[in-house]
């Protein structure tokens, strides 16, 4: 028994410099750019339509261990068939998962809001959809950079209250992300 216990201790005191060196390795925040795209398709009488915005994200991740993190992302997209109709949305989310803050491969689920604005340029009308969204991402840490691809399914009641009653609406949005790790 009492050789069973100094082998446990010998090993876990051999493997204490391992476990202490992953801390030494981790990069808590980053900040990137990303092509940034936002989907909502709606089921009609006649059949579905989509309408697809795509553009630029400006996001920021901070992590509070390597299976917690927080982000924060503010895009600016154009709608594909006429690029005087904007969509501007913030992003909020918590991310669960392995990965986050080390290098290498990481993946994670998440939860979040999201709020944006819809507007068309030269008129003074817009039009706000926010509400609850769950997700999730994957991507690689290298030392200095980190690639990522994430989705998030929206909650579409402000989108269905927006086109009218009986349609029913499905709304995501999703990025390609790099961003600079410290």
């Amino acid at each position: 028994m009492f050789k069973k216990a100094m082998l446990i201790a010998a090993i876990s005191m051999a493997a204490t410099p391992a476990f202490s060196s992953e801390d030494v390795d981790q990069k808590r925040f980053s900040v990137g750019i990303a092509s940034f795209a936002t989907a909502v398709s709606y089921d009609t009488y006649y059949g579905t339509e989509d309408e697809r915005f795509g553009g630029f994200a400006l996001f920021g991740t901070a992590a509070v261990n390597d299976n917690v993190a927080f982000r924060l992302t503010y895009a600016n997209q154009s709608y594909e068939d006429d690029s005087n109709l904007d969509l501007v949305a913030v992003e909020g989310s918590l991310l669960a998962g392995t990965g986050l803050a080390s290098t290498g491969f990481k993946a994670y689920g998440s939860v979040g809001f999201f709020s944006e604005t819809l507007e068309y340029s030269g008129y003074s009308d817009e039009y706000d959809f926010s509400g609850l969204m769950l997700g999730g991402g994957i991507g690689y840490n290298w030392n200095p950079v980190s690639l990522e691809f994430w989705i998030h399914f929206r909650d579409s009641s402000d989108y269905e209250d927006f086109a009218g009653s009986g349609i029913d609406a499905t709304a995501a949005s999703g990025g390609l992300g790099l961003s600079a790790r410290f």
